[in-house]
């Protein structure tokens, strides 16, 4: 279903700063906020938006502590992520392939600490993805970009 909704300037306003400040969109925030006021959301779990700001602060801690060169799924950098069902209510959950792909599109190489992230690929230029889970593999590189300036040793 898709609804039509015209929100008066300072709702609009509110709403748009409050996705920023979340790091989701405003689509995903008026679902949150619908979802909990109709009770879908249970007090014990995150909302969509809680859920990624979560999720991206775990992956940008274990981003920040590894070393040159290690590779990692989603699954392996984030707690809150692992744990996410894969079913609700008998059936398919899409939100951790809809972050994963977030992550993807929208972090991995372009927002620090994740810009000498990369999505790791075969030699045919298909991602690589593990075994159990079919996850994209990333890895960690932190080889200096053209327009970076070296670093002296003993900063």
């Amino acid at each position: 279903m898709r609804i039509q909704f015209y929100p008066k300037r300072e709702l609009e306003e509110r709403l748009t700063n409050e996705a920023e400040q979340l790091g989701v969109s405003v689509s995903i925030l008026v679902n949150d906020v619908l979802n909990k006021h109709y009770g879908l959301i249970p007090p014990t779990s995150f909302s969509n938006s809680k859920l990624r700001k979560v999720i991206f602060e775990e992956v940008s801690e274990f981003v920040k502590a590894q070393n040159n060169g290690k590779e990692f799924d989603l699954n392996e950098a984030s707690r809150t992520y692992r744990d996410i069902d894969m079913v609700y209510s008998g059936k398919p959950s899409a939100i951790k392939a809809q972050i994963g792909k977030e992550f993807n599109n929208k972090y991995v190489g372009r927002v620090e600490p994740f810009v000498n992230v990369r999505q790791v690929r075969l030699p045919n230029g298909k991602p690589k993805k593990t075994i159990n889970n079919r996850a994209a593999i990333y890895a960690i590189s932190r080889t200096l970009r053209k327009d970076e300036p070296a670093k002296e040793a003993d900063e």
